[in-house]
């Protein structure tokens, strides 16, 4: 079974390929390219939010008398709320940025390529 570490860890690998993909300037032949890799993005944000809000009600549903931390004092509860507020804030600006992504696909499909075909 695929634990969510190695599937981040390989999603993680499948947007550095699409980095150094997208690094040289013929990346997008044209808009529409660009058009459906914005919209395939905006999904996977719109994804994340709730894969984070699970990780944090997993990290939460940990029983703290089975939890140490390394600090003085050692009170579990308040690492997990202290990873609550951070991964509360991941999700506002996963949703702003899907958000984001939604305007530039919505934009890029306004652009219409009118130059030679490439065969």
């Amino acid at each position: 079974m695929t634990t969510p570490h190695e599937l981040a860890c390989a999603a993680a690998d499948q947007v550095r390929a699409l980095t150094e993909h997208t690094a040289r300037p013929g990346a997008y032949p044209y808009p529409t390219d660009a058009h459906h890799t914005l919209g395939a993005l905006a999904g996977l944000l719109e994804q994340l939010p709730l894969t984070l809000h699970q990780a944090a009600a997993a990290l939460n549903a940990m029983p703290e008398n089975q939890l140490a931390v390394l600090s003085d004092p050692p009170v579990p509860a308040r690492v997990q709320a202290q990873i609550a507020v951070e991964l509360g804030q991941a999700i506002a600006a996963a949703q702003e940025a899907a958000a984001h992504l939604r305007r530039a696909q919505h934009a890029a499909a306004e652009l219409v390529y009118t130059g030679p075909i490439g065969l």
